[in-house]
C-alpha cells in the first residue's frame, strides 16, 4: 500500500531565500500571482530532490518579469539584504541576477516569452500562465495567457498539473485528480487522453518516459489512446524526428530505460518510434518476427532490454565491461536497433540510414552501429572459436587481430551481436527466416548467450587483449625500413608492421631486439622487398 502523501511542502533553505526575493520584487507588480507548477510540485510531493523550478504568473511575461528581477536586483539595499541571507545560509548568493530570454520563434515550438537563470543555486523558469490554442492547421499551438485552471488542464499528466502557490504556500490540485493519481502512482492526462495526444502526439512519449522514470502505472484508457492507430499516425507524420530523438535520450539516461522500451513494447509503438510506418524495411521484418494481431510485436525484442538490464548489474568481466561504457546511450541504442541485424547482408547501409533517420542518431552513434552490422559475423565466428575451443582456445594473435579490424568501439559492437543474436536466436524447427518466438523462454536465450559471451570477454581478459586495437608495435615504420635496408616506404611496411603487432600478441614479453630478429627471419613471409643499401 502506498504511503500517504503530504499536501504541504516544506521549503529548503535556497528555496526560502528564493520566495523571499520573487515576493518583495512582485510587491511592485500590482496583482501579481506566482505559482511554482510541473515537476518541482510532483517530485517534491513525492520526497525527491528537485532543483529546477518552473515559475508561472498571471499577468506578465517570464521576459517582462525577468526582466525587472535583474534590475530590481541591483538595488544596493537588495544586494546587500539577500547576499547576507544566502551567506548566512551557505548558499551561492548573486551580486546581480541574469536571465537568458527565449524570443517568440514559432519554427522552435517556443511561442513565449520566458526567462531562464539561476538564483541562490536553484535553476529558475519564468514563465505566464497560458492556453493553448490549435487551429487545425498546425500541431503547435498559439499561447495565450491564461488562467490557472486552463494552465492546468492543458497538461500532459495530472500529477504533473499540481500547483505550489508561493505566496500561501499551499499544494493547489486544479485538476481535482492530481494528487489522488500521485498517491496511487498512476498516469493519465488532465482531459481526454485521444484529444490530448491528437493535439500533441509527442505526449505519448512525455508520458511513458515520466512514467517509468517515477515507476507510475499509466492509466487503461490513457493506453487505449496511445494504442488508436490514429494516433500512432499523427506521431509519425506530424512530430518532427528531432523532438522523438529529445525524448527517447531523456529515457535513455533516465534511471530506467528498459521500463521505458518495455511500456514502448506494450504500447505497440516500436512502430513509428523506431521505425517510421513507411520505411522500406517494416515488410522484412515482419516476416522475420511473425506479426499477429494479437501478439506483441516484435515478439523477441523484449530480450535485448531485459538482457541489458542483467549485464548492466552483473559482476563479472562481462558486466563490467558494459557498465564501464563511456556513453551508456549508445549501449542503449544498440538494444533498440537488434531487430535489424538480419538487414546486414545487402541492405545494411539502408538499415542503418533508416534507423538513423527514425531516431536522429548522433553520427558517432550511427558509426557504431554500421560497424556493429559489418562485423556480426566477425564478431560472431571469433566467439564461436572461443566458446567450442575451451581447452585450446586460438592464439592471442587470432583474437588481437580480429579485435584491432573491429576497430575502437568494439566493446560496443560486441554488447550489439550479443544482444541481437538474443533477439534472433530460433528453434532447430522453425523454417529459415522466421523466428519462433514460443520456442524459448526468455531466461533460456539469455542464459545461454550470457555463458557464451561471458566465456568470450573472461579470455580477453586473461591474456590482456582489452586494449588490443590500441596496440603498437615495437618498432615503428622508419625503424622497419631501416632495418631492412630499405630507402623507400610501401605496401610492404603495412604487411610488416601488421605481422609483428600479430607476433608480440603471443610474444607479451618481447623485447625490440627479439622483434628485429623475428622481422629478419619472416622476411620471406611478409613479401619485404630485397635491401636497398
Amino acid at each position: 500500500m502506498c504511503r500517504s502523501l503530504e499536501k504541504k511542502i516544506e521549503l529548503l533553505p535556497a528555496e526560502q531565500v528564493l520566495r523571499e526575493f520573487l515576493l518583495e520584487a512582485a510587491q511592485e507588480v500590482p496583482n501579481l500571482e506566482i505559482w511554482i507548477t510541473g515537476g518541482w510540485v510532483r517530485d517534491r510531493l513525492l520526497g525527491l530532490p528537485s532543483s529546477d523550478l518552473d515559475f508561472a504568473l498571471n499577468n506578465l511575461t517570464g521576459r517582462e518579469f525577468g526582466k525587472f528581477l535583474a534590475s530590481f536586483s541591483t538595488r544596493p539595499e537588495i544586494q546587500s539584504k539577500y547576499s547576507q541571507k544566502a551567506d548566512n545560509l551557505g548558499i551561492p548568493g548573486s551580486r546581480s541576477v541574469q536571465f537568458t530570454i527565449i524570443e517568440r520563434n514559432a519554427e522552435m515550438a517556443k511561442q513565449l516569452e520566458t526567462a531562464r537563470g539561476s538564483l541562490f543555486g536553484l535553476d529558475i523558469d519564468l514563465v505566464n500562465l497560458r492556453k493553448e490554442i490549435y487551429n487545425g492547421q498546425s500541431r503547435t499551438p498559439r499561447m495565450d495567457f491564461g488562467t490557472p485552471e486552463e494552465d492546468a488542464l492543458r497538461r500532459d499528466a495530472t500529477v504533473n498539473a499540481l500547483f505550489f502557490h508561493l505566496e500561501k504556500q499551499e499544494v493547489i490540485d486544479l485538476t481535482g485528480k492530481g494528487l489522488k493519481d500521485l498517491q496511487a502512482r498512476i498516469m493519465r492526462t488532465p482531459l481526454d487522453p485521444y484529444q490530448t495526444f491528437m493535439d500533441d502526439p509527442l505526449r505519448v512519449l512525455r508520458l511513458i518516459r515520466l512514467s517509468s522514470k517515477l515507476g507510475f502505472d499509466i492509466d487503461s484508457q490513457t493506453q487505449a489512446s496511445i494504442g488508436d492507430h490514429r494516433v500512432q499516425q499523427a506521431l509519425d507524420k506530424i512530430i518532427t524526428r528531432d523532438r522523438i530523438n529529445i525524448e527517447v535520450f531523456k529515457m535513455m539516461r533516465d534511471t530506467d530505460p528498459a521500463t521505458a522500451l518495455e511500456q514502448i513494447f506494450q504500447l505497440r509503438l516500436f512502430v513509428p518510434v523506431f521505425l517510421r510506418f513507411d520505411s522500406p524495411l517494416l515488410a522484412h521484418i515482419k516476416n522475420t518476427f511473425p506479426f499477429k494481431k494479437k501478439t506483441l510485436w516484435p515478439a523477441t525484442w523484449p530480450r535485448a532490454y531485459s538482457l541489458l538490464t542483467k549485464l548492466l548489474q552483473l559482476n563479472s568481466h562481462l558486466g563490467l565491461m558494459v557498465q564501464s561504457a563511456e556513453d551508456v546511450e549508445s549501449i542503449w541504442v544498440m538494444a533498440i536497433c537488434t531487430p535489424i541485424a538480419g538487414f546486414r547482408h545487402g541492405r545494411l547501409q539502408e538499415a542503418v540510414q533508416d534507423v538513423t533517420n527514425a531516431l536522429r542518431l548522433p553520427v558517432k552513434i550511427t558509426r557504431i552501429l554500421e560497424s556493429a552490422l559489418q562485423n556480426y559475423d566477425s564478431i560472431s565466428n571469433v566467439v564461436e572459436s572461443i566458446v567450442t575451443n575451451r581447452d585450446k582456445p586460438p592464439l592471442p594473435s587470432v583474437v588481437g587481430m580480429a579485435i584491432r579490424s573491429w576497430g575502437s568501439t568494439w566493446q560496443t559492437q560486441l554488447v550489439y551481436v550479443l544482444l541481437a543474436q538474443a533477439v534472433h536466436t530460433q528453434s532447430t524447427s522453425t523454417p529459415p527466416g522466421f523466428l519462433d518466438f514460443e520456442a524459448y523462454s526468455r531466461p533460456k536465450v539469455e542464459e545461454h548467450i550470457l555463458d557464451r559471451f561471458s566465456v568470450f570477454v573472461d579470455y580477453i581478459w586473461a591474456m590482456d587483449l582489452q586494449n588490443a586495437h590500441l596496440k603498437r608495435p615495437l618498432l615503428d615504420g622508419n625503424q622497419i625500413q631501416n632495418h631492412y635496408g630499405l630507402l623507400h616506404g610501401g605496401k610492404y611496411l603495412k604487411n610488416a608492421i601488421d605481422g609483428l603487432i600479430a607476433w608480440q600478441f603471443d610474444h607479451s614479453n618481447a623485447s625490440v631486439e627479439e622483434a628485429k630478429v623475428w622481422l629478419l627471419q619472416e622476411r620471406d613471409t611478409l613479401g619485404i622487398p630485397p635491401s636497398e643499401t
